[in-house]
């Protein structure tokens, strides 16, 4: 066995996620190996420095609990602040329950801390770590989603496909006229002698909706100036997968030269729609529009559970192999 574990653990981490860089860059892996990397770093490092360097142990320790702080706080106040503006929906909840868990792990810190115990600080080991690598991993993920989200759209766009979102009662919710918005931006910046865009807008009807998101997106084109011959309804989507799928369809027989699409949703979930888009094999860029500052937040986390949802067997099976540098660590501890 070798002499430092962890150590080696974040080596293979490290040098798997450049490979995974460079071949599959846009792939959610390369993030997952690199917290993996930096998660059995700091396991090996807390557990030999802090006899030989506690100043710096004392440091990143400190750092890391006003991470988790900072994060569990955030989520909690985001959480509570929608619930009283939106009510107690499932996601919303969700998102104050995961503050609630951060900051519970830093009252298990502090508690055995004072009753102390080789078993109490075994367990606080692999929990810190499970809690240090998910918040990590999540602060990774929110960096691929602010950066995706202002994409820009292709020069030589034909399409502009929108995806729907909740109605307010008969007429597009905030959410959706932000996206139509944004469409109408990304139709606006085309070159002034170049035919306008074809707007395809695409969501069906949801049990709790009076009508079609399409037939709602339409009617808002058309009173905000679009002709009724450069809209192109798809009403019968019900997710984003089949919101690509059927708007591709719909494109390919409406365009005899071709076409070049972009698809507007909002920016938090640009990088869902395009790894969906990528395994249906919709050819499309995806710009984002401006999400609600506090809204944002919780939308972030309900797209970092359906990425690993998405792609679950690889990224667990990955986060499964923290489990080496873990385990060393509480059996040295």
């Amino acid at each position: 066995m070798p002499e430092y574990p962890e150590y080696v653990a974040a080596a293979v981490f490290a040098v798997g996620s450049v490979v995974h860089a460079a071949l599959a860059p846009h792939r959610f892996s390369t993030a997952v190996l690199f917290c993996l990397a930096v998660t059995s770093a700091g396991l090996g490092g807390a557990a030999r420095s802090a006899e030989t360097h506690p100043t710096v142990v004392t440091v990143l320790a400190l750092a890391a609990l006003l991470m988790t702080l900072v994060l569990g706080l955030l989520l909690l106040v985001d959480g509570i602040v929608l619930v009283r503006r939106y009510g107690p929906q499932a996601s919303l909840l969700a998102t104050g329950a995961a503050g609630c868990a951060l900051l519970a792990v830093l009252g298990l810190d502090a508690v055995v801390q004072t009753v102390g115990g080789k078993v109490a600080g075994a367990l606080l080991v692999a929990v810190n770590a499970a809690a240090g690598y998910l918040s990590l991993l999540f602060l990774v993920f929110t960096i691929y989603v602010f950066v995706r989200g202002r994409s820009t759209p292709p020069p030589d766009t034909t399409h502009v496909v929108v995806l729907g979102a909740g109605l307010n009662g008969d007429r597009p919710g905030p959410l959706l006229r932000r996206r139509l918005e944004r469409a109408l931006a990304v139709d606006a910046a085309g070159a002034p002698d170049a035919a306008g865009v074809v707007f395809v807008v695409s969501g069906g009807q949801g049990g709790d909706e009076v009508r079609s998101e399409a037939d709602a997106m339409a009617d808002y084109l058309r009173a905000r100036g679009v002709d009724a011959d450069r809209i192109v309804r798809e009403d019968r989507s019900v997710n984003t997968g089949q919101n690509l799928r059927f708007s591709a369809a719909l494109m390919d027989r409406t365009a005899a030269s071709g076409h070049r699409a972009t698809v507007v949703t909002s920016g938090f979930h640009v990088y869902r729609t395009a790894l969906l888009a990528r395994r249906a094999g919709v050819p499309v860029h995806v710009v984002g529009a401006p999400t609600s500052p506090a809204y944002w937040l919780s939308a972030t986390l309900r797209e970092f559970v359906a990425v690993l949802w998405l792609d679950r067997l690889p990224l667990i099976g990955l986060s499964l192999l923290l489990a080496v540098p873990v385990a060393t660590a509480v059996f040295q501890h």
